[in-house]
């Protein structure tokens, strides 16, 4: 997956019907491609999982669970488990059965605030997380940690940073998985710091990256899926936010692509084109448009690519897909057979059929609340609200329009928060959904990191 979820705590406009996924307006995340499952396809959004198995023709709903409430930075492991992974209010949650049934992470998993998930594609039993060790008698350094049983349980710390520092990312290698990169700052300027293991986090180099990236936040999009030494980041300044690629395991930086809002999709496709999104402020008219960019010579160029506001990017099978704003741009996944030149679309929130069989009884009160709100039509939902469930809706609905509540309000536009308790990590996590990780099978939405033809989105939403 990729480029973890993309606009942290940022402010989205945009018109369409009122209706909340935790109290946010509606959006997508990221986009889950199994490379053994060439029909299946996922979206992950702000209000649960929108799923199609057979390629697009038909969708049906899974809902955020108690467990996976507020559920971000969807990832998938390798084949042929493809387990599901995501941060929730929980912690560390994962699925092996396609969002079904979630299960929860224990050891020290258990007792932190996670900020970053990233599972090895090279080993279906190691998962590295980052988190904040939950205390009430002192305060301890943010961590990175090892599951080596797929997140079932997570072991003491491979590294540790100071009190003062953040710590934004983690990801190994594809063709090492030795080799560790972790991206941290120094709140006291920003001053951005990149902490190197070429030996499974037995050893750690920090170096100072101030130098190529400035007084700044980042976060890792991706490490190459052909070259180790070669990362992509996502740098966030003041009030914009840039691609910066090293080729030199971290070395130097440079900085060809800019936005003067936010990055939010990456992808690295199998033919080596290297495709980011996001999106520009419009001078005219002060609103934002979806912005692009792409180089057919491995990042060392790029020129400009007429793009929807993509949220996330992901490649199988010779296909890309974009995840675009539902509403603005008219759909929310789209598919090119063109490497991005053109896109189709193959879904709207509203082509929503049917909630997934397995959480019928679980989310039918949830269906009925979106379908009141205008997201997709009530018969989907298949059955009547429990007791209180819709009049509870109903309730709820009127109570956040006339007071403000809810993070909505109604107008010619709809502005909302993305991601309320992302938000709460905005220090921790600066993305502009996209991310992060982008393990392949996810998508990049600078949610999630994919790498040659597998989406990774890391956390988040980018190749």
């Amino acid at each position: 997956m990729w480029l973890h979820a993309c606009a942290i705590g940022a402010l989205l406009a945009g018109g369409g019907p009122l209706a909340w996924g935790n109290g946010a307006f509606p959006d997508s995340q990221s986009i889950l491609l199994p490379l053994d499952r060439p029909m299946q396809v996922g979206l992950a959004t702000n209000f649960g999982l929108i799923l199609s198995e057979d390629g697009g023709k038909t969708w049906v709903w899974s809902c955020e669970q108690p467990t996976a409430s507020y559920g971000i930075l969807y990832q998938l492991g390798p084949t042929p488990m493809d387990r599901l992974y995501a941060l929730s209010e929980a912690g560390l949650i994962r699925s092996d059965d396609q969002s079904c049934t979630w299960s929860v992470a224990g050891g020290m998993a258990a007792k932190a605030r996670l900020t970053d998930l990233f599972p090895d594609q090279t080993n279906a039993m190691r998962l590295l997380v980052l988190g904040i060790p939950n205390t009430t008698t002192t305060t301890l350094p943010p961590a990175a940690y090892e599951s080596l049983d797929s997140g079932q349980t997570v072991s003491p710390p491979l590294y540790q940073g100071a009190v003062v520092d953040t710590l934004t990312g983690i990801e190994s290698a594809r063709t090492d998985p030795n080799i560790i990169y972790i991206a941290s700052y120094d709140a006291t300027g920003p001053h951005p710091k990149l902490s190197k293991s070429t030996d499974s986090g037995m050893t750690w180099t920090t170096l100072d990256v101030e130098p190529s990236l400035g007084s700044s936040t980042f976060r890792i999009i991706t490490i190459d899926v052909a070259d180790a030494a070669k990362i992509y980041l996502l740098v966030t300044e003041t009030q914009s936010q840039s691609l910066a690629i090293s080729t030199d395991g971290g070395m130097t930086f440079t900085k060809p692509v800019h936005f003067n809002s936010s990055l939010t999709a990456f992808a690295r496709l199998a033919s080596g084109t290297i495709l980011v999104a996001g999106q520009d402020i419009d001078d005219a008219t002060g609103n934002l448009v979806g912005a692009g960019y792409r180089s057919s010579d491995g990042g060392k160029t790029f020129t400009p690519w007429k793009v929807p506001q993509l949220r996330a990017l992901a490649e199988r099978d010779g296909k890309l897909y974009g995840a675009a704003d539902n509403f603005n741009d008219g759909f929310a996944l789209g598919v090119s057979a063109d490497e991005g030149i053109t896109f189709q679309p193959i879904l709207k929130y509203s082509d929503v059929s049917s909630i997934q069989p397995c959480v019928q009884q679980v989310c039918l009160d949830n269906c009925h609340l979106q379908a009141l709100q205008g997201l997709w039509p009530d018969s989907i939902c298949g059955g009547p609200a429990s007791d209180g469930g819709v009049d509870a809706a109903a309730d709820a609905a009127t109570k956040a329009t006339s007071s403000g509540g809810g993070g909505c309000t109604v107008g010619g536009q709809i502005a909302a928060l993305r991601w309320v308790w992302l938000g709460l990590l905005a220090a921790a996590v600066p993305l502009s959904r996209m991310r992060r990780r982008r393990p392949p099978g996810a998508s990049a939405s600078i949610s999630s990191n994919s790498a040659g033809g597998r989406a990774p989105a890391k956390r988040k939403g980018v190749d």
